[in-house]
């Protein structure tokens, strides 16, 4: 486990330290670490030839797109029900 330190926790994601700043608590921004190097290794099993810079955008691609596409399904539903 990485160090906390007053708002700054450091996280490993494909291979490298990063240094995360912010007021979201420890525990979260641990589990957003642990989810994005989880779809990093999901993508990498695809696409083992990508170098760690084309698999962190071709994750972020794939993430932006699942995340647009679940906003999309929301705003109709909140429509449906705004019209009830």
């Amino acid at each position: 486990m990485m160090p906390y330190d007053q708002g700054r926790i450091q996280v490993e994601l494909l291979g490298e330290i990063f240094t995360v700043k912010g007021d979201s608590h420890e525990e979260d921004i641990r589990k957003i670490s642990a989810f994005l190097q989880e779809q990093f290794d999901l993508m990498n099993v695809q696409y083992p030839s990508l170098s760690a810079k084309n698999l962190a955008i071709l994750t972020a691609f794939r993430l932006a797109d699942e995340y647009l596409r679940i906003r999309k399904d929301y705003e109709a539903i909140v429509n449906i029900l705004d019209k009830q």
